[in-house]
């Protein structure tokens, strides 16, 4: 269309482009108008790009003219717009009002074509000015038209019957207004342009605050104040199911700001003591809904990826709002992130989610993700409380040895005198590791009442199956546990001969030594050296003088200790 355009016209195809996107901005612009917000980066864009497009042409080609016909713009000539769609069509408009010129000079604001396509851009409300009024009022200094009225001339009349006369006639008119003398401007009253200076501050607050206005708070706004208000069952519950419906967009949008701003005023607004119990139910299920699998699966990739996009303190407000009716969504959350911080600020929620009534808890301890299983027995640990306990020991035979490894470690910490003794339940454990990791916990607290099943575990029949490392930790917890009353179990283990099994000899009297090595007092060093004058064999005397060498060191460092006191 364009190159048929410069075929008719005398005008240059870099020229013609450049007004054929100088109306495509106006057009765009105009369409942007009707849908942002003023300080919505897209509008601005647009008004930029149309601003240097247009002042980039005027200083190269002069004055843009555009003759208006019923649905089409022309340029000297050239169609460079056309729609016939009287409601949407920018040259309908104009040319409905009588406008059929439009000049654009030097020096046009983008402030000025912004008013020019506020006016012309979209349709306006019956009641309206029509555009010449509209133009009229904002004063535009850059932009001109001519009406059909200013066609009426007799000269005009006379001369226009080819384009070339018309537009001599159209300069010579342009020529006529241009040599007017302005008219002389309004005296405003003085007293009207003074502002104090509180006025002054009040005003540029103001105005911040409106740039910084999101139109998203005024829905939030509008709809918690009508919700707030309103009675009738049917009403309330329609613009409760709104609210519902809009916080769980903003979720899925990664907007949790916003999403707790509202959630906040929903669960305040059912805390009320003047909301009816049918109301507050609705709003219970409203809250409840927030959190699915649609949300909680956005919320985790949201949660793994950028570290920025969500606050975690408003993170965690929303998800103490939403509270019990939404634990199962919060804990398939926690067992869905990857990111530890993540993951201890949802066992945190859960903690005080959970402490008054752990028993919330249950379904989750036979989830088949372990890893789950692990955290909430992380997280009834916190709460400690005699039935979280309970539920926590219930977990000892559990299948999964990671799960009996974290309720080993809980009973470890654990202050509670009588849950210490279920550490002798993993004494049986079939994983071995775990067995040491009880004997050692065992051991380092020196409690009594596991002596007597250790020694069970050293005269057992399946004792010489067992690992080494597990042996070790056995005679270990027998010296620090039985002091002088095992020196007969010892001094048998010491003594012991292997006629034909010499390696079972060298690891009977390490792990005798072992064990003597824990006990306080002379007569393991005395029996240490009594086995040695007894024992042959270079290999099994060598471990025996570093049996005897280590247990004096010890004896002269608590020595020094005790003078240090």
């Amino acid at each position: 269309m364009m190159e048929q355009a410069v075929e008719q016209s005398d005008v240059g195809k870099k020229e013609l482009a450049s007004v054929t996107q100088i109306v495509l901005g106006m057009i765009k612009t105009s369409k942007a108008l009707r849908i942002y917000l003023p300080n919505n980066p897209v509008l601005i864009g647009f008004i930029s790009d149309l601003g240097t497009r247009m002042t980039v042409h005027l200083a190269r080609y002069g004055e843009l003219t555009l003759d208006v016909e019923q649905f089409v713009l022309r340029y000297q000539g050239a169609q460079v717009y056309e729609n016939k769609d009287p409601k949407e069509s920018m040259a309908s408009r104009l040319h409905a009002d009588g406008i059929r010129t439009v000049f654009f000079d030097q020096g046009v604001a983008p402030a000025e074509i912004v008013a020019f396509l506020g006016v012309v851009g979209f349709e306006r409300p019956s009641g309206d000015d029509d555009v010449v009024t509209q133009l009229w009022e904002r004063n535009l200094q850059h932009i001109g038209y001519l009406t059909e009225d200013d066609f009426s001339d007799p000269y005009l009349l006379r001369e226009a019957e080819d384009a070339n006369q018309q537009r001599d006639a159209l300069e010579r008119i342009r020529q006529a207004l241009t040599e007017q003398p302005p008219p002389a401007p309004r005296m405003i009253p003085k007293h009207l342009l003074m502002l104090t200076a509180d006025e002054e501050e009040w005003l540029r607050k103001a105005v911040d605050l409106e740039g910084r206005c999101n139109g998203l708070d005024d829905v939030i706004r509008i709809l918690a104040t009508i919700l707030g208000e309103v009675q009738e069952p049917e009403l309330f519950a329609d613009f409760a199911a709104i609210l519902g419906n809009l916080a769980v967009n903003l979720v899925l949008a990664g907007d949790i700001a916003h999403a707790v701003k509202l959630a906040r005023f929903l669960d305040r607004l059912q805390k009320l003591p003047i909301t009816a119990p049918e109301q507050r139910q609705q709003l219970a299920e409203v809250l409840a809904a927030i959190l699915s699998t649609s949300t909680v699966e956005v919320l985790k990739v949201a949660l793994d990826g950028n570290e920025a996009a969500i606050e975690y303190g408003q993170l965690k407000e929303l998800l103490l709002i939403l509270g019990i009716p939404s634990l199962g969504s919060i804990c398939e959350l926690l067992g869905r992130v990857e990111k530890l911080k993540v993951r201890k600020l949802i066992v945190e929620v859960l903690v005080e989610l959970g402490r008054g009534d752990p028993a919330v808890f249950q379904p989750f301890l036979s989830d088949p993700r372990w890893y789950l299983v692990r955290n909430v027995v992380l997280i009834l640990s916190q709460i400690g409380t005699p039935a979280a306990l309970k539920m926590i020991l219930g977990l000892i035979t559990h299948r999964e040895p990671r799960i009996r490894r974290e309720v080993l470690g809980f009973l470890e910490r654990t202050s509670d005198a009588k849950a210490k003794t279920y550490i002798l339940k993993f004494l049986r454990d079939e994983s071995s590791p775990l067995r040491i990791k009880a004997l050692q916990v065992l051991t380092r607290e020196r409690l009594p009442f596991a002596l007597k099943p250790i020694v069970a575990l050293a005269g057992a029949d399946d004792f010489q199956e067992r690992p080494f490392e597990e042996k070790r930790e056995i005679f270990l917890a027998l010296g620090e546990l039985g002091q002088e009353s095992v020196l007969p179990l010892l001094r048998e283990q010491l003594m012991k001969r292997y006629w034909f099994q010499k390696g079972n000899e060298k690891e009977s009297v390490q792990l005798a030594a072992l064990g003597l090595g824990r006990i306080r007092s002379r007569s393991a060093l005395q029996l240490l050296e009594e086995a040695r004058g007894q024992k042959k064999g270079s290999e099994i005397r060598s471990i025996l003088d570093q049996a005897i060498a280590s247990y004096v060191a010890r004896q002269r460092s608590a020595g020094r200790g005790e003078v240090g006191a």
